[in-house]
């Protein structure tokens, strides 16, 4: 292993404690609120997009469809969301129920408040950057 690929693999861990750090410390946020922190970013993502069809989020998310499923059972389960049958084809779609919405409004000041304190360090041009640099890192792993 040379020197480069030493650095890539840093890098590698870098990007990853980052993604278990900030899922787990979010996790505490939404936690008391009965919140799981991939549960809190799906009902994010339908609350941004009410009426949103199952297979967005699916490509949204890029997860297997199985794993979208298993987190919108579990918001169901919890009345925090209700699926319906498209009118055209198979799919189903999202929508935030009353309880659903009141708990996105109690949870995202504390989201927002962990959200702000992640990226305090950041310019508005470093967090552009890192956006950027972000989506070319994925662009470059769905290439294969």
């Amino acid at each position: 292993m040379d020197v480069r690929d030493r650095k890539d693999d840093e890098l590698i861990r870098q990007l990853f404690c980052t993604t278990r750090i900030f899922s787990r410390t979010l996790n505490g946020c939404v936690a008391p609120l009965g919140l799981h922190s991939s549960e809190w970013m799906v009902l994010n993502f339908i609350h941004l997009n009410d009426g949103i069809a199952q297979a967005d989020l699916i490509r949204y998310f890029k997860v297997e469809a199985a794993a979208i499923t298993r987190t919108l059972s579990r918001l169901e389960k919890k009345g925090l969301i209700s699926r319906h049958p498209m009118e055209k084809g198979r799919g189903k779609y999202i929508e935030l129920t009353e309880d659903g919405r009141d708990l996105f409004a109690k949870a995202e000041p504390f989201v927002t408040a962990h959200r702000r304190q992640a990226l305090q360090g950041l310019s508005a041009t470093e967090r552009q950057q890192l956006l950027t640099l972000c989506a070319k890192v994925q662009a470059a792993l769905e290439a294969e």
